[in-house]
């Protein structure tokens, strides 16, 4: 994908067409949520066009909601989201908001975030890592044996090689497969990713 086709329809609509769920940042923006990496502007998409886009596609396709401004729940608690979703990456004070809204919530964890915040009270975890592109396979089992959803950041998305991420992965699939339903990865090659893991 090109990055000036990021956050617009014809990425999401390639994406969900494929059978791929969609990471992507909300924001706030003349009393709207938008959907927008960047600072926003009159251009950026309005979360309930975003939410069309998704519902002419399977709802069995996860959204991970990243809240990129304090204050959203309200609009977002009221928004008609048929996908599996989850919100995360807000700052700390504003986790409680989505808590007490019964909002899923996935907490942070990397070798910079130590100690999730709100763990107990998170669905899931964002597991991260800026250091390398080794797969923290403590961490990783810590949190699925706490009954954890986990989502992994694979390293391209910090401009790092994959492979030995992804191997890693891999081979500690194929040797506990009961946490495959529990483990999700966030890639820039979604395709590639799906035959990878797929192959026998």
């Amino acid at each position: 994908m090109e990055p000036s086709e990021q956050n617009t329809e014809i990425a999401f609509e390639r994406a969900l067409a494929n059978g791929f769920g969609i990471e992507t940042d909300l924001r706030d923006h003349d009393e709207s949520v938008v959907v927008s990496h960047d600072m926003p502007n009159h251009s950026s998409m309005v979360f309930e066009d975003f939410l069309k886009i998704c519902k002419r596609h399977s709802d069995g396709l996860p959204l991970a909601l990243n809240v990129k401004a304090d204050g959203l729940q309200q609009v977002l608690k009221h928004s008609n989201i048929n996908n599996t979703h989850f919100y995360f990456d807000m700052s700390v004070p504003d986790m409680l908001g989505y808590i007490r809204h019964n909002m899923a919530l996935y907490s942070r964890y990397s070798e910079v975030e130590p100690v999730p915040a709100l763990y107990e009270q998170s669905c899931g975890i964002w597991l991260d890592n800026f250091a390398d592109e080794l797969l923290n396979i403590e961490s990783l089992e810590r949190f699925l044996r706490d009954g954890k959803q986990v989502v992994l950041v694979s390293p391209e998305l910090h401009k790092r090689e994959h492979t030995l991420y992804w191997q890693a992965l891999k081979s500690y699939l194929s040797q506990n497969p009961q946490w495959s339903k529990n483990i999700g990865l966030c890639t820039d090659f979604p395709s590639k990713a799906r035959d990878y893991f797929n192959e026998k």
